[in-house]
């Protein structure tokens, strides 16, 4: 079974990030860090680890394989709320 920490290294090493420079960029010591890897941390720090490491807080947590959800960068929720409500019209959701 794959555990936080795995999944926690696998990300940081991908975008090339030393655990120093990780630790640096969350404002944790190199050592709390190194401690995250091997255990987990609060819920806080969690989403700023996956919010850093550009993957989803259920992929740190190996809930998917799944490493980013989709985003609506640029689209607003009003926007995006009419647009969900023409789906579920279309569909017969309503």
């Amino acid at each position: 079974m794959v555990k936080f920490g795995e999944r926690m290294k696998a990300a940081r090493t991908a975008k090339h990030m030393s655990q120093q420079a990780l630790a640096d960029i969350i404002g944790k010591s190199l050592n709390t860090v190194g401690l995250y890897e091997r255990g987990l941390p609060s819920l806080e720090t969690l989403c700023l680890l996956a919010d850093t490491l550009e993957v989803s807080s259920d992929y740190l947590l190996a809930r998917t394989d799944v490493k980013r959800t989709a985003t609506f960068s640029g689209v607003s929720e009003s926007d995006l709320a009419a647009r969900v409500a023409r789906i579920e019209n279309h569909l017969g959701l309503n």
